[in-house]
């Protein structure tokens, strides 16, 4: 990974602030950053976590008997998470303890139709799926796709179909419309995920071409990768379209960045259904969730989320497993 360097400290504390605002989060530690000076208005991040929230759904006790022994045991579902990528899962206040988002907010719905609670852990995105494996969690959380390679550790509980943008800086000066529009560009991504390896791919083939290929900057989080598009040290950021619009609407009231959109850009970074990750050995507990979750779906409380964070149409009707594709 590249070291971040902006241009001038002053620069840098705005952009933190503005980081911060949506996020709460660290920069570059898994701790949350504390509050920076600035002039920033507040993102709708905290708005949102404040909007009154889907009433808590009762426990069903047909499908508490669905769960594994040892969780009824513990009366706790382990969940990991990245904390942040909004609008999955944010803190609620600059330097504040207490996450918020879809993730959050559905992990918990989903622990109380079950009958117990949800932890909601803090992980390093690429410390997630080995915490699973390790038995450290017992599900992960955190807006990530189904896709085959991951299946050959986990299974899927879907419960969003999303596609790819750019996050571009607002008035998108470099002119960027579709995928080709990334030959030689420097383009910010989070380490460890289906952009990066995607994006490594698209530079190899632009150089076959015999066109420029693609500088990757991989950052092991996300505020990060927006903090390289605001000072300039990348020219966009490939992001799945639910976070890429939630940035570009929140960020300095939507003054900050801007959208590109195109078929092109989900054809070849993949898009396709954002699951909850279950150990593929840990059958009970997936169709307890898969049971919830169409719970879920059925009484209004799944949609009545997606609609608090302004991304009902990345909804499902049907809750499956495995649907996932490259």
């Amino acid at each position: 990974m590249r070291a971040l360097r902006p241009r001038g400290r002053s620069t840098f504390l705005s952009v933190v602030a503005m980081v911060v605002a949506l996020g709460g989060c660290a920069l570059a530690t898994d701790a949350p950053a504390p509050e920076v000076g600035g002039n920033e208005s507040t993102s709708s991040a905290s708005a949102s976590a404040s909007a009154p929230a889907a009433a808590t759904p009762a426990a069903d006790p047909a499908l508490h008997d669905l769960l594994p022994e040892r969780i009824k045991s513990a009366g706790v579902i382990r969940v990991a998470s990245n904390i942040p990528y909004p609008p999955w899962e944010m803190y609620t206040t600059v330097g504040g303890q207490q996450p918020t988002g879809i993730d959050y907010d559905l992990s918990q719905a989903l622990a109380a139709k079950l009958g117990v609670k949800a932890s909601f852990d803090q992980t390093a995105f690429d410390s997630m799926i080995p915490a699973l494996l390790a038995g450290k969690a017992d599900i992960v959380m955190a807006g990530i796709f189904d896709t085959p390679k991951r299946r050959e550790s986990l299974s899927f509980v879907d419960y969003a179909k999303d596609g790819y943008s750019l996050l571009v800086v607002k008035g998108n000066p470099q002119g960027m419309k579709d995928v080709a529009d990334l030959s030689g560009k420097t383009v910010a991504v989070q380490s460890s995920t289906s952009e990066e390896a995607a994006m490594s791919k698209l530079s190899k083939r632009f150089e076959s071409e015999g066109k420029p290929g693609v500088t990757v900057l991989a950052f092991p989080g996300d505020s990060e990768a927006f903090l390289a598009i605001k000072s300039g040290k990348a020219m966009a950021r490939v992001q799945a379209t639910s976070a890429a619009a939630y940035a570009a609407k929140t960020f300095e009231d939507g003054n900050a960045f801007e959208l590109v959109e195109s078929p092109s850009i989900t054809a070849e970074f993949g898009g396709g259904m954002e699951g909850i990750g279950v150990p593929k050995a840990d059958t009970e507990l997936r169709t307890a969730l898969q049971k919830a979750l169409q719970a879920l779906m059925d009484d209004g409380t799944y949609l009545k989320i997606l609609s608090r964070y302004g991304v009902e149409n990345i909804a499902l009707t049907k809750a499956e497993i495995d649907q996932g594709t490259d």
